[in-house]
Order: C-alpha cells, then sequence, then structure tokens
C-alpha cells in the first residue's frame, strides 16, 4: 500500500458540500473532500452509494435529468469547476481526465486506437498528425504497451483487456491533466493484469504529480493502491482518512461491516467421489481461427483448449481459475454442449455426449445451464420475470405456478414476477438469473464469473445462496472466475488453467497454502492487499 509520510501539499481539487440529485430530489448530500499532487484517494462504497454519480459532477458528465443542487468544485488556481448558482466550467482534457470501467464500451471499434488517443491532441492544440502521433507513441511507451508504433495502428478488438485499459489511461492522459478520475478501472481484469495496472497508474500518479481520485468496492485493491480512503453509502461521506488507520481501524459502523463483508473463508475440503462422475470432459481441445485467406481459407488459428481433462461428481464445487484467454468459458461451453469440441469426449452419467445429436442436446440442456456473468444483458428488458419464468417452465413442460417457488428459492418476493428487470438492483438481477436457471431443474451449473460485478456484500449474499440452494437442491457446481478469494471460499476443488492447458489442480486449500506449479505461485502472488481473515460462508 502506498505510504503516506510528510503533510500533504495544498489540495489540487477542493470539493466542497457538492449535493447532486435528478429532478430536484438530492442523491448525494454534502460530499465533501480534497485531492492532492502525487496521492491516490480512493472513493469506496457499495453499488448505489453515490460514487460513480459524483465524479460524473466533478467531470460535468452528469446523464439526462441529473443535476448539482449544491456545494462547489474547485481548482487550485481558484476556477470554480463547479459553482452552484454561478458559471460552470467543465474540467475535460487538460483540467481532469476519466478512465472508466469497461475500456471496449469506450474505444471507437471502427477507428485505431492510436488516432483515437491522437484526436484530444490534434483539436484542442491544433498539431499536425505526424506530431499527435509522435506523442501518442511516447504515451504508449510511458502506459507500457508494447510496441507502441505496431499498437498505435491496432483496432480495439486486437488488444488484450489490460492492453485496452493502457490505452485508455493513455487516452486520459493525452491532455496532460492535473486530476485523474479511474472508475473502477480494474474491475474486469484478472489478477495478473490488475496488479500491473495498479502498479502503471501509482508510478503515473507520482511520475506527473496526478492527484488521483479512484473509484472501486475492492477493498484489496485500496489497501495495495491508496494513500486515503473515504467511506461513502447512501449518498454520503460516512468515514475519511488515512488509508492504513481506515481500513485497519474503522470508527464507522458501516466501514466495519464493508470490511466483514469482504473477508472470506475456505470452503472446506472436496467431497468424497464416489460412483459415476456426474460430467466429465476427456482430453478436450477446442481452436479458433482467427484469420483467413481472401478465400475464406483458414490461415492461422488459436488453442483456446488444448488437451484438458476434467470430472466433477455430484454436490461438488469446482472452481476453473486463470488469465483472460486462458480458456475457462470455452471449456465451460464444451461442457454444457454449447461448443463442440475438435476432439475429445463430454461424458453425462458416464455416457458420451453427442452435441449434434438432439435427444443428446435435449438431455443435457435439462441436466446442466449457464449463469452468465451480466444478468441485465441476460434478460429481456420488455419482459417481466414472471413471463420470463414461465416461458422456460412452459418449453419444459413444468407448471408456470413454479415461478412463484422460484422466486422465494433465490429470495425474491412473489410480487416481484410482475416487474421488469429494470426495477431490480444488480444483486436482485442475478438472483433472476438464477432463478431461470434452475426452472429446467437441473443438477449442474456452470457459473461463468458470476459475481464479478457485485461489490462484497452482495457477492457475499450470492455465494451464501448458491451454497444454500447446492445443498437443498443437490447441484454440482463449476465457478469460472479471476477472483481468487472468490474461489477460495466457495470452491472444494480448483483447476489453474494457462494458455488452455491445466497446470495445476488440488483441493482448493492445498494449493493455495502449497502451490506447486510457478504459474499458480504467480497468480497467489499478484493478489492486490492482503489475504484476509474470514467468516464463513459455508
Amino acid at each position: 500500500m502506498s505510504k503516506t509520510s510528510a503533510a500533504p501539499s495544498e489540495p489540487i481539487l477542493s470539493v466542497s458540500k457538492l449535493s447532486v440529485g435528478f429532478h430536484g430530489q438530492p442523491v448525494t448530500r454534502d460530499v465533501t473532500f480534497e485531492l492532492h499532487s502525487g496521492r491516490i484517494t480512493a472513493l469506496v462504497g457499495e453499488s448505489g452509494s453515490g460514487k460513480s454519480l459524483t465524479s460524473s459532477a466533478i467531470m460535468g458528465l452528469l446523464p439526462a435529468g441529473g443535476q448539482v443542487l449544491a456545494g462547489t468544485v474547485m481548482a487550485s488556481d481558484g476556477t470554480h469547476w463547479i459553482q452552484f448558482g454561478g458559471p460552470h466550467r467543465t474540467p475535460l482534457g487538460q483540467g481532469a481526465a476519466m478512465i472508466f470501467q469497461d475500456p471496449m464500451s469506450s474505444l471507437n471499434p471502427s477507428t485505431r486506437v492510436g488516432w483515437q488517443v491522437a484526436e484530444g491532441p490534434m483539436f484542442h492544440e491544433n498539431i499536425s498528425s505526424e506530431q499527435a502521433k509522435t506523442r501518442v507513441e511516447k504515451l504508449f511507451q510511458e502506459v507500457d504497451l508494447p510496441d507502441p508504433h505496431g499498437t498505435f495502428e491496432k483496432y480495439p478488438h486486437e488488444l488484450s483487456g489490460g492492453q485496452k485499459q493502457r490505452v485508455m489511461i493513455a487516452l486520459a492522459l493525452a491532455g496532460n491533466p492535473r486530476v485523474l478520475i479511474a472508475d473502477e478501472p480494474t474491475t474486469a481484469l484478472d489478477v495478473t493484469v490488475q496488479k500491473a495496472v495498479l502498479q502503471l497508474l501509482k508510478r503515473l500518479c507520482h511520475d506527473r504529480g496526478l492527484a488521483v481520485l479512484f473509484i472501486t468496492h475492492d477493498l484489496d485493491v485500496v489497501r495495495e493502491i491508496a494513500d486515503a480512503v473515504l467511506v461513502m453509502s447512501q449518498g454520503q461521506i460516512l468515514e475519511a482518512g488515512d488509508a492504513q488507520s481506515v481500513l485497519d481501524a474503522p470508527q464507522n459502523p458501516y466501514t466495519q461491516a464493508l470490511l466483514d463483508a469482504h473477508t472470506l473463508t475456505s470452503a472446506g475440503p472436496s467431497c468424497p467421489k464416489q460412483g459415476t462422475p456426474l460430467i466429465e470432459g476427456r482430453h478436450l481441445r477446442r481452436s479458433f481461427v482467427i484469420h483467413r485467406t481472401w478465400r475464406g481459407h483458414p490461415k492461422a488459428s488459436f488453442t483456446a483448449v488444448d488437451d484438458v481433462s476434467l470430472a466433477l461428481w455430484p454436490g461438488e464445487r469446482v472452481g476453473l481459475v486463470g488469465e483472460s484467454g486462458s480458456g475457462k468459458s470455452t471449456i465451460g461451453r464444451m461442457l454444457l454442449g454449447l461448443e463442440k469440441p475438435d476432439s475429445g469426449v463430454v461424458m453425462l452419467d458416464g455416457k458420451p455426449m453427442n452435441p449434434e445429436h438432439p435427444e443428446a442436446i435435449q438431455k443435457m440442456r435439462c441436466a446442466a445451464q449457464l449463469v452468465f456473468q451480466d444478468p441485465f444483458s441476460a434478460l429481456s428488458p420488455r419482459m417481466t420475470i414472471g413471463n420470463a419464468l414461465r416461458e422456460v417452465l412452459q418449453l419444459h413442460g413444468h407448471p408456470e405456478s413454479d415461478a412463484e417457488q422460484l422466486m422465494q428459492d433465490v429470495g425474491l418476493q412473489p410480487d416481484d414476477l410482475n416487474k421488469r428487470p429494470g426495477r431490480f438492483s444488480g444483486g436482485q438481477r442475478q438472483r433472476i438469473v438464477i432463478a431461470r436457471a434452475l426452472a429446467v431443474r437441473p443438477r449442474f451449473l456452470v457459473l461463468d464469473e458470476s459475481v464479478a460485478a457485485l461489490d462484497a456484500h452482495i457477492q457475499q449474499d450470492i455465494l451464501k445462496l448458491l451454497h444454500r440452494l447446492g445443498q437443498e437442491k443437490g447441484l454440482t457446481y463449476l465457478f469460472i472466475s479471476h477472483d481468487l478469494a472468490v474461489i477460495r471460499s466457495f470452491c472444494q476443488r480448483v483447476l489453474v488453467l494457462k494458455n488452455g492447458k491445466v497446470v495445476e489442480s488440488g483441493d482448493t486449500e492445498t494449493v493455495w497454502s502449497q502451490p506447486q506449479h510457478p504459474y499458480t505461485q504467480q497468480l497467489l502472488n499478484s493478489r492486490p492487499g492482503k489475504v484476509p481473515k474470514a467468516i464463513g460462508v459455508s
């Protein structure tokens, strides 16, 4: 964690009694804090606490209907960036810049990334394209992108998640800002890439003298990167201070609850392996064509899964861990029959499943289901939850009245069946997606990063729900995640993947305490912050 030594310098940015709302109704109230040169201030809180709304107000990027109801935001030169009832200067570009959570949705997929970064300097400083290109390549070098000249000419889809996030950091730095706001910039990244991006932000903060506001719900990341912490709940700052003091000796009950929710314990030993595995993959291989000739013939391919074998026994909770692109999701899809292996076989109850045979596919659909990472995109915004559940029940020949029981099973009310997805929180939508998966009465669930976007409190609630449902309904889980703490707390066994191969497997606690493969050791050493002692999920 960054160490706070001498007293902070004069603030670069001062936020005073800032209240933001919609149509006159306040959502955040009297938010007050300061940002200092060379220091990272973490803004922490659960989803809906007002973190992103506060940063959007500072940047002048409030959504439609949003307005500043009171307060000021002032720069060190006395300039009012925001002054309620007075002039409003939007500080985009040179004054302040923002790094968003999802770089893919922030980058234009049809434009080379270099020219996207060059656009700002060319427009605001009236410099030539060659001058802009030279500056962007220097920025790419500063943010540790490989081959800055070659990266300049690439499109976003040709870059990894970590590389896209580095491009977004370069884009934010292109106007030489004094304030940098990073809104959950590492949430979707695996641990090794996350660590590299955090180290980059710390270095840039120090080298450029930036004042950084780092928005996150991950307290381990806060321990890793922050000098100061602001704890926010229901639109108000409840606790503020030096990062180490706040995290080690929190004074506010809400901060204490956040820290308690973030601590998880071991899932315990794996189940005895008796009889036939419920589901098994034998010597699975899967490759994808990434380049074709002008006639459409394959020219180059990428091996996503390379000779992977795994088996899950009834009632087990098995984790798949690895960096992005290691083959985790492809394995899950092959076990579900959604992806056909190039070679190898998937066995259900000891019998091989032919993905081209309609009866085999129907049997697999009834036995196994997928729970997606993003529940909002998995639900139709125009369909009520009741209709979404009844559609599945009807398709599989189950009584439509089971919809009410499914809602109760996942901790929701039968009255919620009449609502559409937009009226639920992220955690509630995840419960609905789980209910829909349970509607076919499966025995096996693949959970693909299903709690990755949730804050710690909601994450823990969903894990407890899954544990209870597993015991009540005899479910077997394959849990895919890049979050090592979640894997440890929920899964009894774990398989570690690298470049499509299983490099290590075993009981989760054994792998955690005595990792044998260098890659597993690297993953564990890349975790931000310290590993907390925990309360139980099981």
